[in-house]
């Protein structure tokens, strides 16, 4: 779904509703390995998503959006939350309760695409065996069902079937990531995370991947988490996006609300980061004081209080909400000052007039 059609949207069933998320690994240190402490990669995140939509997760590197997707579909075990999934029959799961069988049940209705399109794929495996090995484990079709599957699904990705024999070693990072594409549908899934997938390509490839992504989505009826840090990317092919900081979620809201009125300093900072092509562009960068804080000791309060320019007494003592905004109940904020504060949005391309004028 397109974010023309953010409307319609908004009217459509959650599929996925996750509340209190949490990764915490330990950090261990001497003989015996004592735990002394732990590393919150996601220290309490709160997310949904509609069904045929694209929820867009952003941030720095570290800031916990990666292990946030493998969370969810347990690849890593969360410390702490729920993660409720509405299965193809309607029925609502709660994914930390589910035991192993019931976990690989469920799993085919929510699958991956991984960032590196070079280490994702084994290399001793050809095309047709790495597309089929999810139906082998799910243990669906015979020999032939499945061969035909694969050239099926090599074609709705832009490829041939006959380059099923080939090895991945004979392929570009595109046609790579086509391939994982194509092994991510195979078993018709209704949610993909999407961890990063164009981020090791070329830029004009980049632009390719992301058009045959929405059309599949278009085409299946797919719902997509995409996590990214480009957001560029993000706003192009998102109807939603959540801003992530320190294993927190800060904003949440419309792809074009988020860009045109964004309500976190951190969001803020970030927009004014975008990089453009048009070198008359007037943009003030806001730069950020210090490091990203060390996950392990994380700052009280609001993590992001001592990199705020617009932080007070409060932000330090105090651990904000993820709340609706007061005037759209779809916009939601980690900010104590959300409602006083007035912050720069991403401007259309303003000219250098006085330089002009001055010529």
């Amino acid at each position: 779904m397109t974010k023309t059609n953010q409307a319609a949207a908004d009217t459509r069933e959650v599929i996925l509703d996750v509340k209190g998320l949490k990764k915490h690994f330990p950090i261990r240190k001497g003989f015996l390995q004592k735990t002394i402490g732990y590393t919150k990669a996601v220290d309490g995140v709160d997310l949904f998503i509609r069904e045929g939509e694209t929820l867009g997760l952003v941030g720095e590197s570290g800031c916990g959006k990666t292990t946030t997707g493998r969370a969810i579909l347990r690849l890593l075990e969360p410390t702490a939350g729920t993660i409720k999934f509405r299965n193809q029959s309607g029925e609502t799961v709660e994914m930390t309760e589910l035991e192993k069988a019931e976990l690989k049940a469920i799993r085919r209705e929510m699958q991956i695409i991984f960032q590196d399109p070079f280490s994702s794929l084994n290399p001793r495996m050809s095309i047709e065996r790495l597309i089929a090995e999810p139906l082998v484990v799910h243990e669906i079709g015979n020999k032939e069902f499945r061969r035909h599957r694969v050239r099926e699904l090599l074609e709705a990705v832009g490829m041939s079937g006959q380059i099923a024999s080939r090895y991945p070693h004979e392929f570009s990072g595109g046609q790579r990531q086509r391939i994982g594409i194509a092994r991510a549908l195979a078993l018709n899934p209704r949610l993909i995370i999407c961890d990063e997938p164009v981020s090791a390509l070329d830029v004009s490839v980049q632009a390719q991947v992301l058009n045959l992504m929405q059309e599949l989505q278009d085409k299946m009826g797919l719902t997509y988490l995409f996590i990214a840090h480009d957001l560029s990317v993000v706003e192009h092919i998102s109807d939603r996006v959540g801003v992530m900081y320190l294993g927190r979620i800060v904003e949440l809201t419309q792809s074009e609300e988020l860009y045109q009125n964004p309500r976190h300093p951190y969001t803020e900072a970030l927009l004014s980061a975008i990089p453009y092509a048009d070198p008359d562009m007037v943009t003030e960068e806001i730069l950020l004081e210090g490091n990203v804080p060390d996950p392990s000791n994380a700052p009280p309060g609001c993590h992001f209080h001592p990199r705020c320019r617009y932080a007070v007494a409060r932000c330090s003592q105090a651990i904000p909400e993820l709340v609706p905004t007061r005037d759209n109940p779809e916009h939601f904020v980690a900010c104590h000052r959300h409602e006083d504060l007035s912050l720069t949005p991403v401007r259309p391309p303003e000219r250098l007039i006085e330089q002009a004028t001055s010529l």
